[in-house]
């Protein structure tokens, strides 16, 4: 549990470090903003990514093949990069004021949030699977969650900003958030009841 509180401590410290680096415009690319077809784009290029990696995880666990497990790991942190990433040009973004604007961004962060369903909704389903195929899937797994759900909490709230406060747009994106925050943790929950039910849990954090 040690190396789980260490990985969000580790996430939080990076996303503090670029929301910082952002608002003051410490670097040059982060004086730049997000247009809403850019912002669109971006959202759908995480979908993509969540979708793609559903995909491994579902493979990984039909075939009982431990071989790619490092690489379910390289994915959730491809996503975490690219969050943090957009995160530090997204943060200047302006209010999105144009009706048709508001609905192509909306589309897209409803495409993402959908990718994230899909995709903790595998994991939670695997995690048996997963953890007789690899025994360190039992605290990777869920760190590499953790991770993931400390910057895509941060990106959502950027993209949620980006709507006029008190419109369906605002409302709807809320309390698609508040849904993704339930799916990140019955995830973890999942490999915690999974880990629960082994002879010997956690039995190789100390190779860590």
């Amino acid at each position: 549990m040690r190396y789980l509180r260490l990985i969000s401590q580790n996430v939080l410290l990076r996303t503090i470090l670029v929301v910082l680096v952002g608002g003051f415009g410490v670097v040059p690319q982060a004086t730049a903003a997000m247009s809403p077809t850019e912002i669109e784009q971006a959202c759908n290029d995480l979908a993509r990514m969540a979708f793609d990696l559903k995909d491994l995880v579902n493979t990984v666990a039909a075939k009982r093949n431990p071989g790619p497990f490092q690489d379910i790991l390289d994915e959730f942190s491809d996503i975490s990069d690219s969050c943090l990433s957009n995160i530090s040009v997204m943060i200047r973004s302006s209010i999105v004021t144009e009706q048709g604007d508001q609905q192509l961004v909306y589309e897209a962060y409803s495409n993402f949030i959908q990718g994230l369903f899909e995709l903790m909704d595998s994991v939670a389903e695997t995690a048996p699977v997963l953890i007789e195929l690899e025994k360190q899937a039992e605290f990777r797994i869920p760190a590499a969650v953790h991770e993931v759900a400390g910057v895509v909490d941060a990106l959502l709230y950027q993209v949620m900003a980006v709507f006029p406060t008190g419109t369906s747009y605002s409302q709807q994106a809320a309390n698609q958030k508040s849904q993704a925050d339930t799916h990140f943790r019955q995830a973890v929950h999942a490999f915690h009841l999974a880990t629960a039910n082994t002879g010997t849990p956690y039995s190789n954090t100390s190779v860590v």
